[in-house]
C-alpha cells in the first residue's frame, strides 16, 4: 500500500536518515551495541539505510550530549543508552504518536475549516 511519490519519498527521508538518532536510541534501549552493528540493526528493524560513517557521527553527537555513553570492549567502541537518552527516546516516540493521532483525527472528521 506504499505510494511511490515525491512527497512520500521526502517523508521517509525526513523521518529516516535525518532523524537517525531516534532509531539509534531505540536499538540501544534493547542493549549495548557498536556503530557498525547498529547500522545493520536499524536497517533490519526500521528499513532505514544510512552510510557507515553516519552512525559514527550520530553516536558521537549523542555521546557528547549525554544521551549515550561509550566504552571499549574487544577493540570496539560500544555504546549504552543513559537515563537521559531513555527520556529523550520516550519524548520522541510520544511526539510522533501525538502527531499521528492528530493527523488521523483531523483528516477523519469534523467540519471543514478551510471553506471560504
Amino acid at each position: 500500500m506504499e505510494v511511490d511519490s515525491k512527497p512520500m519519498r521526502r517523508l521517509r527521508e525526513k523521518t529516516g536518515v535525518e532523524n537517525l538518532w531516534l532509531y539509534v536510541l531505540a536499538e540501544l534501549a534493547k542493549g549495548d551495541c557498536y556503530p557498525y552493528a547498529l547500522r545493520r540493526a536499524v536497517l533490519e528493524d526500521f528499513g532505514v539505510d544510512a552510510g557507515k560513517v553516519v552512525f559514527y557521527v550520530v553516536t558521537g553527537k549523542l555521546e557528547a550530549e549525554g544521551f549515550i555513553e561509550g566504552y571499549y570492549r574487544d577493540r570496539r567502541k560500544y555504546y549504552r543508552i543513559t537515563e537521559r537518552g531513555r527520556r529523550l527516546l520516550k519524548e520522541g516516540i510520544a511526539y510522533l504518536r501525538t502527531l499521528a493521532d492528530r493527523l488521523e483525527r483531523v483528516s477523519e472528521g469534523g467540519a471543514a475549516r478551510c471553506e471560504g
